[in-house]
């Protein structure tokens, strides 16, 4: 008897377990989404259970981010090496956040590993965590903080979006070795030195 319950136990544990070995595990070129431009073709994981949202999800945000002169489009990839952003489902380490939908982590705080995951396998989840891969912090439309079943429009507004670009380029700058950096002095009476500046870019 107790070999049966250990062995339903382990079964039980074993997502948890593969779910935590891959947690700290980053894509590859997930640096890309951390430069003011964000990359024109962007390279996706998903899992077996994400597919379909984050297809929703990514065919939106590129629409979204895509301009004339510079139009933008993703793919999927099936290694973690190869991928800017991984979409996956997942229940663990998410104790404290019982209510989240999804959670990732916020690249002005930190760099980011360009990995979500959500709980719910929903569009507007899915493209509410890429939001936050790319900069966007809470606010209105798809990044609303508090998610409800009848959610279905995907919407952001332009406020949003130039948050998003200003913590790329903070992101970015701080990546910058110290020794190329030319900070801000006067040169001479009354005149400035030339500045370092970012490239200037909207998302």
């Amino acid at each position: 008897m107790w070999k049966t319950c250990l062995f339903v136990f382990a079964l039980t544990l074993l997502p948890v377990l593969v779910n935590a070995k891959n947690q700290n595990r980053s894509c590859g070129l997930a640096y890309q989404m951390q430069q003011s431009e964000l990359p024109r073709d962007i390279a996706v994981k998903v899992d077996s259970m994400t597919g379909g949202a984050t297809r929703i999800a990514m065919d939106w945000w590129v629409a979204r981010l895509s301009r004339p002169a510079r139009p933008t489009k993703w793919h999927t990839v099936e290694r973690l090496d190869d991928c800017m952003i991984y979409i996956r489902h997942g229940w663990d380490n998410m104790m404290s956040k019982r209510s989240a939908a999804g959670y990732t982590r916020m690249p002005d705080d930190e760099r980011y590993d360009g990995i979500a995951t959500v709980k719910l396998l929903d569009a507007w989840v899915v493209a509410h965590e890429i939001g936050h891969l790319i900069g966007c912090r809470h606010g209105s439309g798809v990044m609303r903080a508090d998610y409800t079943s009848q959610d279905e429009q995907l919407w952001i507004d332009n406020d949003a979006l130039h948050f998003a670009l200003l913590v790329r380029i903070k992101v970015e700058a701080a990546r910058i070795p110290q020794s190329w950096r030319t900070d801000v002095r006067p040169s001479g009476p009354g005149s400035y030195g030339s500045r370092n500046r970012l490239p200037s870019a909207s998302p």
